[in-house]
């Protein structure tokens, strides 16, 4: 298990508070996917707008990027 750091983030100004979790590699999309759902029922304004999840690694390197349209 790694730690990762999650966000969402428009890839240019905007970052949401950054969340952790300790995540198997192989699952990142599934941890991407409950997070996208966590942070739009609180925030449904990130809609349509072009927001990606952000997943980093424990040296701070991007591992993943998810359009958050695609995973509502």
């Amino acid at each position: 298990m790694q730690l990762f750091t999650l966000s969402i983030t428009d890839l240019t100004t905007f970052e949401s508070v950054l969340h952790e979790e300790w995540a198997e590699t192989e699952d990142l999309f599934e941890v991407g996917n409950r997070f996208a759902r966590s942070m739009l029922a609180v925030n449904p304004s990130f809609r349509r707008r072009g927001m990606c999840v952000a997943i980093y690694d424990e040296a701070g390197i991007a591992v993943s990027l998810m359009p958050l349209d695609t995973l509502q």
